[in-house]
């Protein structure tokens, strides 16, 4: 009882002390197989797997409750950072072509994904739902490997902005099925609050706050002086507090008209790093971005190997009781088809929009990668339905296809910025840079 109770007292100084062995050791083991020509953030993640089940074996699963407000500041900071990166004026004569076929290949990964599944006896809720679940990709590796070859082109210039719309889309399709499946195991009828309200709200306030506090970010950066020694100091605190705020409100919600409002914890940091890029001079931008890049490393490699760890802890947790066999094999289902989806549907937007033939070829892999967002509409999905066989079935699934996606998908990534040219075979940038 006494070991028991100075084990909880403890965890959070616990948390920190393993927070810390990860990213040393996460640096180390990213280093030591890019010299294998494999991407660093497999081998945080690699990492995170092996922590995530020496935690399960020793009875210190508890740990990992330590660390939902350090991963939600993570995945805020690179949403922001992703934000950042989306400049309007270099957008100007592609805004439809990114649009089309972010829409094409989102329905494409929700079409073929729910078909899929129902097909392989998943009622049709749970299968629309996994659907919906399938459209997100997750931005880290994408925002990680980009900066890290400094890659640039038609490729490279359609990922980054991609994922807001990516993001919008997902939310709105996810609160559409989501509703209907809980319409469905609570025995209800839809209405139309249940099945607009909540995403058209979560859309409309994420854009408003976001655009206020990144309108307000730019103006306390507007006045100050670049010659002060301490500029990158007050440049860092104030994004910092920005992205925390932002972070905050996402996660807290709030309550309009007699309804609890969600915002979205990607949506909400990316537009206040996209309304600060779009309002601010070339110089305060790029004051920023590298103030912002001096301290992106540690959060990066947290981010990814937390991921690594709280997947098997949750998965030693969930699977057990759902029978892991079956949710393997609707995994393998799940993982397919998606990919099917993913790489169908943005070469036929490409097509359709006559997009570089880079984009065409290539951009389907790059959108493999999914985390954090993934697994929190898993959450979310687990909590609507009341924690029951299928909400724990939904997890476990998004769970085991986001091993596989963050183990493999940075390589489709590489892969795919080394084909067309924006890096070379060892990362490097081959379109001359502007300066």
């Amino acid at each position: 009882m006494f070991y028991y109770l100075a084990a909880e007292s403890t965890s959070g100084f616990d948390a920190l002390l393993l927070l810390g062995l990860m990213v040393i050791i996460g640096m180390f083991a990213g280093r030591f197989i890019e010299r294998f020509n494999i991407p660093n953030i497999t081998g945080y993640i690699v990492i995170g797997l092996i922590i995530g089940g020496l935690l399960l074996v020793y009875n210190y699963e508890y740990i990992m409750d330590n660390f939902k407000v350090i991963m939600s500041i993570a995945l805020g900071f690179i949403a922001f950072s992703i934000g950042m990166e989306l400049d309007f004026k270099k957008l100007k004569n592609r805004r439809a072509e990114v649009l089309v076929i972010t829409i094409i290949q989102a329905l494409a990964a929700f079409g073929f994904t729910a078909i899929g599944l129902f097909i392989f006896k998943i009622p049709l809720p749970i299968a629309l739902v996994l659907g919906a679940i399938a459209i997100a990709t997750e931005p880290g590796p994408i925002l990680m490997l980009t900066k890290r070859y400094r890659s640039k082109g038609p490729l490279t210039d359609t990922l980054v902005p991609l994922h807001g719309v990516e993001d919008a889309f997902a939310i709105i399709v996810f609160g559409v099925v989501l509703s209907y499946a809980v319409a469905q195991h609570n025995g209800k009828i839809l209405t139309f609050n249940d099945i607009l309200v909540g995403p058209i709200y979560e859309l409309i306030f994420s854009v408003i706050i976001a655009f206020t506090i990144g309108f307000i970010f730019k103006v306390i950066i507007k006045k100050l002086d670049y010659d002060d020694p301490e500029k990158d100091s007050v440049v860092f605190v104030t994004a910092l507090v920005a992205v925390l705020i932002s972070v905050a409100i996402a996660n807290r919600g709030f309550y309009f008209l007699g309804d609890h409002v969600h915002l979205s914890p990607i949506l909400l940091p990316m537009g206040v790093g996209i309304t600060f890029a779009n309002m601010s001079s070339r110089v305060a931008k790029h004051e920023t971005e590298h103030v912002i890049d001096q301290f992106s490393p540690p959060i990066m490699i947290a981010f990814f190997t937390i991921v690594g760890a709280e997947i098997v802890v949750i998965l030693g947790q969930e699977s057990p009781a759902l029978g892991l066999s079956k949710v393997a094999w609707i995994a393998i289902i799940y993982i397919v088809f998606r990919i099917f989806g993913k790489l169908i549907g943005s070469w036929f937007g490409a097509k359709i929009m006559k997009s570089d033939e880079s984009v065409r070829k290539y951009l389907g892999l790059c959108l493999l990668p999914q985390a954090q967002a993934a697994i929190g509409l898993a959450f979310y999905t687990q909590a609507s339905l009341d924690n029951t066989y299928y909400g724990n079935l939904v997890l476990a699934v998004v769970l085991i296809a986001t091993v596989v996606y963050e183990l493999f998908g940075p390589f489709g990534i590489k892969f795919s910025l080394r084909k067309c040219k924006e890096s070379d075979e060892f990362g490097n940038c081959v379109i001359p840079q502007k300066h």
